[in-house]
């Protein structure tokens, strides 16, 4: 922004205190008369009589409150016999932070198509352990409730208790049953949320413009376009509200947000109200990512896919706007690869393959799990390798691994314990390039990465990301020059599971925060590596989530830094009771919570061009071999029917706690029933 622009903002800003100070907190309200002064008082400001003013602007806050609904689509079909007659729903793709919820609906259809009759059920929410009003710790389940149906069709509301509103966070969790109906099952087509927001919000300015312009949901682009020239230029939309008509009443109006420039495009999810009233004010708090798009030609759009009248017409839209400053991500490009000549890999091609195409090539991965990424483990040197009881890895052991079946390896990789201050040791760096030759020259797929470094000392926290990062940095330039010269089949893991560790988030999702810094580490390893030159300018690398989280409120806060040939990595040990041994059975439950995330990762990334892998997935010798066997086929099916490949978590451990072994690397001999299981799957 030029300097005048930003002296003048902050003379109005310095001259509008006493109204914005009295608006901190209250209403956001604001009278005419107080408009008009505002304006009387800004145009009396010249640039000559700003021009020494303060540089650092400090824009007015305002408290903004409104009624919202989002809605997610399902498709999801659940049973009425126990076992199979529950489902639950992440709340982050439903709410933020802060909001408190009003209600839930739950459109259903029934399964066979015949008569619902009258609905019996519950529904339950995940609560703070602090919540009074729990059923159990960290949960409330609802007491059972009727609701009329109309034939094969119904809306099913549940009003949520005053008493849980105050102590529902976006990392849980609605679940939503069906005990009894004329159906055997029912087929949960979307759910809608109301709740309330709000937010202080920087406000340097209000302007409003009026549209006039109509749409029809049946229209190819059922979207109003909105040129968003009415407010100054350079200055980033905080909050909009548009006034929309129709002929009659709405009934249910959804649609959703977006904005739309020449550096990319932004829609919000859906957007979903109940009213019977013929005119509706929408009102929309811009969030980060959709401000990262602002740049020339910017559009608002107000997408209209449904309401009982077939057009509707934006009447007028307010935008209230800030001078901005804030660290928006920019959007994700995903661009496709521009080949350039490498060295002539293993199987004869000579140019590298895009992401994409090396996960379609992946058939299914293992990792050589608590080997060398042990530490902690009162060794030293390359002894560490053997320090959590396994025995040091041979080619022989590889060659199984090939000849089992598997074509890729994950092999983790701890560097923290052999650096002689931001140097690798020599000889940790010779034996971990060692281990990776015996899988590379096999033909197979590799990836290395920073593994419990995540643990020892790195943390994602603000203000320690300008050491953190130069640490992260300085590996990643060690490692991408010593294998600058391999093929495409070598893979970089820039991070583990990137969290705080002994925080209350840490396996929930983790913090808005601490989401953000671990985007700016995701940057920063991306850059170091493709900065390295050799093949590394066009090798693939993975990303990964706060945690390697795949919990809905940590996928929708990752930004996969722009460019080509980046792949996002998840850790998905679900279901989680029967993954760590506490259940014994898989339940067609667990079926459904697998296939619903698997959908998920793919509507978030793969079907925007961004490959995605499980890394890490597995279950403990808890349930029975024949169960276990079911789990991991399943599993592998399921995930590769939406286009995402997975690496079994193997730590050659077969009893006890954390028991994942598949593999005996002592005697080199494997589960036979698992394994066969394994490969069934991937097929």
């Amino acid at each position: 922004m030029k300097r005048s622009a930003m002296a003048l903002l902050t003379a109005a800003a310095m001259l509008l205190t006493g109204v914005s100070c009295a608006k901190k907190g209250g209403s956001s309200k604001v009278s005419e008369t107080e408009k008009n002064t505002d304006a009387q008082e800004t145009t009396a400001i010249t640039e000559e009589e700003t021009t020494e003013m303060a540089t650092e602007h400090k824009s007015p806050v305002e408290t903004v409150s409104a009624a919202l609904g989002s809605q997610i689509s399902v498709n999801r079909v659940i049973g009425r016999a126990e076992g199979s007659n529950t489902i639950k729903f992440p709340l982050a793709d439903l709410i933020e932070e802060g909001d408190r919820i009003e209600s839930f609906t739950f459109t259903v259809y029934a399964g066979d198509g015949g008569n619902i009759g009258e609905f019996k059920g519950g529904c339950g929410i995940s609560v703070d352990d602090k919540c009074p009003a729990a059923t159990t710790k960290g949960w409330y389940q609802s007491g059972d409730f009727s609701a009329p149906t109309e034939g094969s069709y119904g809306e099913i509301t549940w009003n949520v208790p005053e008493e849980l509103k105050d102590y529902i966070h976006e990392g849980g969790e609605v679940l939503f049953g069906y005990w009894w109906g004329n159906c055997e099952s029912l087929k949960i087509d979307n759910v809608v949320c109301r709740f309330d927001r709000t937010r202080d919000v920087p406000v340097d300015g209000t302007a409003s413009a009026e549209v006039g312009k109509s749409v029809s949901y049946s229209d190819e682009d059922n979207r109003v376009h909105i040129p968003l020239d009415f407010i100054p230029e350079g200055m980033i939309p905080e909050v909009v509200t548009f006034n929309v008509s129709t002929t009659g009443s709405f009934g249910k109006f959804t649609g959703a947000y977006g904005i739309s420039s020449t550096a990319g495009e932004f829609q919000s999810g859906d957007v979903s109200i109940f009213t019977d009233s013929d005119n509706l004010q929408l009102t929309w708090f811009v969030p980060d990512k959709a401000k990262g798009c602002m740049e020339k030609d910017n559009e608002l759009l107000l997408g209209y896919w449904w309401s009982d009248q077939p057009t509707l017409t934006v009447d007028k839209v307010e935008v209230k706007y800030s001078v901005g400053g804030g660290d928006y991500p920019a959007p994700t490009k995903v661009e496709v690869a521009t080949i350039e000549p490498t060295t002539e890999s293993a199987d004869g091609e000579k140019n590298f393959r895009s992401a994409s195409e090396i996960v379609s090539k992946i058939k299914v991965g293992w990792n050589l799990g608590n080997t060398l990424e042990s530490y902690n483990t009162g060794k030293s040197g390359i002894d560490t390798e053997t320090g959590w009881e396994n025995p040091k890895t041979t080619k022989e052991m590889i060659k199984s691994v090939k000849a089992a079946g598997f074509n890729a390896v994950r092999i983790p990789v701890t560097w923290s314990e052999h650096m002689n201050d931001t140097k690798i040791q020599k000889e940790w760096l010779d034996r971990v390039q060692e281990v990776v030759d015996y899988a590379y020259n096999e033909g197979m797929f590799v990836i290395i990465n920073m593994h419990h470094d995540d643990y020892i000392w790195f943390d994602p926290q603000p203000n320690s990301y300008s050491s953190d990062s130069m640490r992260l940095e300085s590996i990643w330039k060690q490692v991408s020059e010593r294998f600058a010269d391999y093929d495409d089949r070598l893979i970089f893991e820039g991070m583990n599971e990137p969290r705080t560790v002994g925080s209350s988030m840490e396996w929930m999702g983790g913090t808005k925060e601490e989401r953000s810094t671990v985007n700016k580490y995701a940057k920063t390893f991306v850059d170091t590596v493709r900065a390295s030159g050799g093949n590394n300018a066009n090798r693939t690398l993975i990303v990964t989530t706060y945690a390697a989280s795949a919990d809905s409120v940590a996928l929708n806060d990752m930004v996969v830094p722009s460019g080509k040939n980046i792949v996002l990595s998840v850790h998905y040990y679900a279901p989680w009771r029967f993954s760590e041994g506490t259940e014994t059975t898989f339940t067609p439950s667990g079926e459904s919570e697998l296939e619903g995330k698997f959908t998920e990762l793919r509507q978030k990334f793969i079907d925007k061009g961004i490959p995605v892998l499980i890394c890490e997935f597995g279950c403990v010798h808890g349930a029975d071999e024949a169960t276990r066997s079911r789990y991991y086929s399943y599993y592998i099916s399921a995930a590769k029917k939406q286009g995402i490949k997975c690496f079994v978590w193997d730590n050659s451990k077969f009893s006890g706690e954390s028991s994942f072994g598949i593999f005996n690397r002592n005697s080199v001999a494997w589960d036979g029933a698992i394994l066969k299981a394994i490969m069934e799957g991937a097929k």
